[in-house]
């Protein structure tokens, strides 16, 4: 237990938070395509967001492809 305890203190806060913004990268990607965009529109959203991972994510947030909504089931 104390190793793992080390092991989560002496870790550089960069480094967390730079593992989380390579995650968020990856589930904005994930929902891009899952959105279905056109294929032109797919890869421009996600070159913006590999190259400025920040403000493109925010962007893609705010202004981005939604993914369709599922057909409800009529009773």
């Amino acid at each position: 237990m104390n190793a793992i305890l080390d092991f989560v203190v002496g870790l550089d806060s960069r480094w967390v938070l730079a593992s989380l913004l390579v995650v968020l990268d990856a589930w904005a990607i994930g929902m891009i395509y899952r959105a279905r965009p056109d294929r032109r529109v797919g890869l421009l959203w996600s070159a913006i967001i590999v190259m400025a991972p920040i403000v493109g994510l925010l962007f893609w947030y705010a202004l981005g492809p939604k993914p369709m909504p599922r057909p409800t089931a009529r009773r």
